[in-house]
């Protein structure tokens, strides 16, 4: 990790129009964040994360998601 924790002006403004694109190319795809995605990028603008610390939240918030839909072994 670079060891950065927020972004500057420039990155934040880079990041958020990558993120409308990223978004407007999905919805091309029929495909629409659910609120709670949105809520999560929102919460990266917010707080002005690095790219890194973003990466390592979608993965967990990603493995979260697929340990909710696997059952409970019995």
């Amino acid at each position: 990790m670079s060891g950065k924790t927020k972004l500057s002006d420039a990155e934040l403004a880079s990041a958020r129009h990558n993120f409308e694109e990223a978004k407007a190319s999905l919805a091309c795809e029929g495909i629409h964040l659910t609120v709670e995605e949105e809520a999560l990028f929102q919460g990266f603008e917010e707080r002005r994360l690095a790219h890194d610390e973003c990466r390592r939240q979608l993965v967990e918030f990603c493995r979260a998601k697929r340990r909710e839909k696997v059952p409970a072994s019995t």
